[in-house]
């Protein structure tokens, strides 16, 4: 049942955030082909559009997918569709989680794009921006990282983990205080609960993570071609000292026992205490 509502919420979400996506690739495709197709060397209108509309899209997308998430999220659970999805044949919690693991997808769809958008505004912009110096620069960083592929792709495999735990994180969060606020004492004015509410929560848990990390020594290294594990302070500053990158993973934990939390007094409000509209 589970896969059938992660079914369900992917294709109705993607009728908008597909569309989306879809027009950031044509935007990519079509200023790649404009700088590969052309024979001189200056920037071409279409490569200089294309650049401007991507960026500002890419940036764009975190802010239309929290606003989308939290709309899909409000319609579905507590506008008119709410007595429908609540007599489905499944449990609360079910319902509540499908929607965290779509949303938060989307959210490091956004990433992806926003990445996407960044190197594909460096490949245009290496030629007529750095021009010779791009082979130059690119030389000097290989010669002094100490970094080798193995590692590289480790850490950003990590980190690609933890972004998601992140924004799963901070979308339990946004239903939750999205819950709260169509409780009885604050439902008349939603949207405004749910944003004073979530800007103090948000920032607390962040901060939390962050102390943690920096107090709690649990690194991921990747030395000598092999994967290690650190918790001893002398050997975290020695291995750092060495030029080695560690992946802190100790804020992972905290998200997640946080947001372990928050998914339950979520689950709890909208079971017992929220009205549907």
């Amino acid at each position: 049942m589970m896969l059938k509502l992660l079914k369900n919420d992917f294709i109705s979400t993607g009728r908008i955030m597909g569309v989306i996506y879809l027009i950031v690739a044509g935007i990519s495709a079509g200023t790649l082909i404009s700088h590969y197709a052309k024979s001189d060397a200056d920037m071409t209108v279409m490569e200089a559009m294309g650049i401007v509309l991507l960026l500002v899209v890419s940036l764009c997308l975190f802010v239309l997918t929290v606003v989308f998430v939290l709309n899909d999220f409000q319609k579905t659970l507590y506008g008119e569709q709410g007595y429908l999805t609540f007599t489905l044949p499944v449990k609360s919690w079910m319902i509540l989680a499908s929607k965290v693991i779509v949303s938060a997808v989307w959210f490091v769809i956004a990433l992806a794009a926003l990445l996407a958008s960044l190197w594909v505004t460096i490949v245009v912009l290496k030629e007529e921006i750095l021009g010779e110096n791009y082979d130059l620069i690119m030389g000097m960083l290989e010669q002094v990282s100490t970094v080798n592929v193995a590692s590289t792709i480790f850490s950003i495999v990590i980190r690609i983990i933890l972004y998601f735990i992140q924004f799963a994180f901070f979308t339990i969060t946004v239903f939750f205080t999205s819950t709260v606020a169509n409780t009885r004492h604050f439902q008349k004015k939603p949207i405004f609960w749910t944003i004073v509410l979530f800007v103090p929560i948000a920032g607390v848990a962040t901060k939390f993570a962050e102390f943690i990390n920096d107090k709690i020594v649990f690194s991921l290294f990747f030395v000598d071609g092999k994967m290690s594990l650190i918790t001893d302070n002398l050997q975290y500053a020695r291995l750092l000292a060495n030029g080695n990158s560690p992946v802190d993973i100790a804020s992972i934990f905290v998200y997640l026992i946080l947001g372990a939390g928050i998914f339950f007094a979520t689950h709890f409000i909208m079971s017992k205490k929220v009205n549907i509209r």
